[in-house]
Formats: C-alpha cells, sequence, structure tokens
C-alpha cells in the first residue's frame, strides 16, 4: 500500500501544477494593462484574481484527469507536457481522487466568484468557471467536438487577463484588446500543438480535437501561418499606436521560439517522441513567455514616458518574473528520460487502493 506522503505526492503530481505559471503570468499580463492605463494596483484584487485562476486552473486538471481517462489510457505517446498526468493511467490513484478535487476547486471558486465586487466581474468569472468544467466534463466535452482549442484560449488567455484588469478597477482600452486578441491567437495555436500527440489515443475513443480535425499536416500549416498571420498584427497595431513600441518589439524577441517550433513541425518532431516532447514544451512555454513580454513592454513604456509603476505592483511582477524564469531554466536543462512524466505506464491500470 502507498503511504500517505507518496500518495499525498502523487495528488500534487495528479493537477499537473507546473502549468499554473500560465495563469499566474497571463493574469499579471490583465494587471499589468491596468496599470499601464492610470489604474492604482491593488493587492487584494490581485490576489483575488490569482487565487480564483489557479483555483479554476487546478480544477479543469483534475476535471480532465477524470473525464478523459478513457483517451489517456489510449494514448501511447504521451509526452511531458501532454497526455495527461499518467497518475490515473497508471493505476497510482484512484479515478475518483480526480473528480473528488474537481468538485472542491469548484465550489472553491464559486465562492471566490460570490465575492467578487461587481456583477460583470461575477458574470465573466461564472464564464470562465463553467467553460473550464465543461472542455472535458459531459454533456457538453468541448474537447471532444473540436472547441476544445478556442474554449482553451478563451478561458486563460481572453477572459482571463479580462477579469484581472477589470478586478483591478480597469475599463475596456483598445490597448487590452490588442493584448488579448494577441493571446488569445497564440494560445489557439498552440493547443493545436498540445493535441498533436494525442491524436492517435483520441480517435480510438471517439475524441475529435481541433487537431485531429486537422491532420499532422493541417497543425504544420496553421501553425505556421497564424504564427505570421499573428505577428503581421502586432506589427500593424504598433506601427498604428495600439500596442505600445516596447511591447511590440518585446514580442518580435520571442519570434525564434514559434519559429523553431514551426521547424520541427514540418521534420520528424510529430512522429520522433523526444522531438515531439521539445516541441510541445517550447510550444507551451511561449504562452508565458508572451504573458512576461507584455509587462515587461508594458513597464518599459511606462518608464519611457514618466509615468512608472508603483511600487508595489513592480515588486509583484518583478518577483513573478524572476520565478518563472528560474523555473523555466531548470526545467529546460532536465534530460527528456529525468523527467517522472515520461515514466513509462507499466502499473496495472485501476488497481490503486481507494
Amino acid at each position: 500500500m502507498t503511504v500517505l506522503p507518496e500518495r499525498v505526492a502523487l495528488f500534487v503530481t495528479l493537477g499537473r501544477p507546473k502549468f499554473l505559471f500560465q495563469s499566474m503570468l497571463v493574469t499579471g499580463a490583465g494587471v499589468a494593462v491596468a496599470v499601464h492605463t492610470g489604474v492604482r494596483f491593488g493587492a487584494g484584487a490581485y490576489a483575488l484574481t490569482l487565487g480564483f485562476a489557479w483555483c479554476t486552473h487546478l480544477m479543469t486538471h483534475y476535471c480532465n484527469e477524470y473525464f478523459d481517462l478513457e483517451a489517456d489510457r489510449a494514448n501511447r505517446t504521451p509526452t511531458s507536457w501532454t497526455g495527461g498526468s499518467r497518475i490515473l493511467v497508471r493505476g497510482l490513484l484512484p479515478p475518483v481522487a480526480g473528480l473528488g478535487a474537481a468538485f472542491v476547486l469548484l465550489f472553491t471558486a464559486l465562492v471566490l466568484i460570490a465575492v467578487m465586487p461587481g456583477t460583470a466581474d461575477r458574470l465573466v468569472a461564472v464564464a470562465i468557471t463553467a467553460l473550464a468544467w465543461f472542455y472535458t466534463a459531459p454533456p457538453l466535452r468541448l474537447n471532444y467536438h473540436a472547441l476544445g482549442e478556442v474554449t482553451c484560449a478563451t478561458v486563460l488567455y481572453a477572459l482571463g487577463p479580462v477579469l484581472a484588469h477589470r478586478l483591478q478597477g480597469g475599463g475596456m482600452p483598445p490597448a487590452l484588446w490588442a493584448c488579448v486578441g494577441v493571446l488569445f491567437a497564440l494560445q489557439v495555436l498552440r493547443c493545436l500543438i498540445m493535441n498533436l500527440s494525442d491524436i492517435a489515443g483520441d480517435q480510438e475513443v471517439g475524441k475529435r480535437t481541433g487537431a485531429g480535425a486537422l491532420g499532422r499536416r493541417g497543425v504544420a500549416h496553421v501553425y505556421g501561418a497564424g504564427q505570421v498571420g499573428v505577428h503581421l498584427a502586432i506589427a500593424a497595431m504598433t506601427a498604428a499606436h495600439v500596442l505600445p513600441a516596447a511591447v511590440g518589439i518585446a514580442l518580435f524577441v520571442l519570434l525564434p521560439v514559434p519559429g523553431w517550433v514551426g521547424r520541427q513541425l514540418y521534420g520528424a518532431a510529430p512522429k520522433d517522441q523526444r522531438r515531439a516532447d521539445a516541441v510541445a514544451f517550447w510550444a507551451s512555454m511561449h504562452m508565458p513567455l508572451t504573458s512576461c513580454a507584455l509587462m515587461a513592454g508594458l513597464t518599459a513604456d511606462g518608464l519611457l514616458h514618466h509615468r512608472p509603476a508603483s511600487t508595489g505592483w513592480l515588486a509583484v511582477q518583478t518577483v513573478t518574473i524572476a520565478v518563472f524564469t528560474i523555473w523555466l531554466w531548470r526545467t529546460a536543462r532536465v534530460p527528456k528520460h529525468d523527467r517522472p512524466h515520461t515514466v513509462p505506464d507499466t502499473a496495472a491500470q485501476d488497481t490503486a487502493t481507494p
């Protein structure tokens, strides 16, 4: 029988907390836009937003582990970043652990929504929670009907920063729509990559993702064309002064990341497991890096125009980016075969003791 500390560690792994950098940094991006437009930084509002973001993000992970179990079992080509945690697949915890955690986090999210100040804010938060839950949960199961990529982008990288911005007391300036548009489009492209390695297993159980509908070559074409389109839009919005020049430059600095991913898609990466892991990793990391670029660019623009952000927000932003940078540097240095997620699924399935 697995001892308690080991079961706790397995339960934490089941929630895949390494992805929480995504929600933490995109929350920061939404706050950064508000601060850049002159809104006073509210630490309490930031804590509420981040708590809600992490709660719904973890809820989605635990929910997916339970409702995606059949697809995860059929997936013979998982990477360190796709295909679930493999904890339930390997029988290390009972499936009810995922569902139970998801319900606890759902109820916690509802409590956090109740204390949000405005009706519009609460409606946005309810939409986030509902879409996140029905991403894999019945009856909608959005990621089973080629709507998962758009749903994920809407929840995390569109409504997420909008909620963070609103809870700081900001309006809906053009810069917010520009930043959200860039984040949303890039996240849709990233989600196509994240579903790429799962296509064969998904098809076995009748799960139809956007990536599955497009096929491997189709994903490569859409990803390449999409990245070109997004960066042309960034250049146009920067030229039109919708995005500050510092933000546009910061976003273009990251172009080698999706450029490398795109090149791999046309090579052997999707079929080679080691390369597929690297492609999923860098496609995923492009999103928190983009949030960092937005925050850094907005802060730099404020300094250039003698409108520096408050000391409190600068401290929060600096610590957030620094923690992510350290984690990214350490994670990128770990060889694939040393990552715990990639341990072969050799354990008997559904044999864990409740």
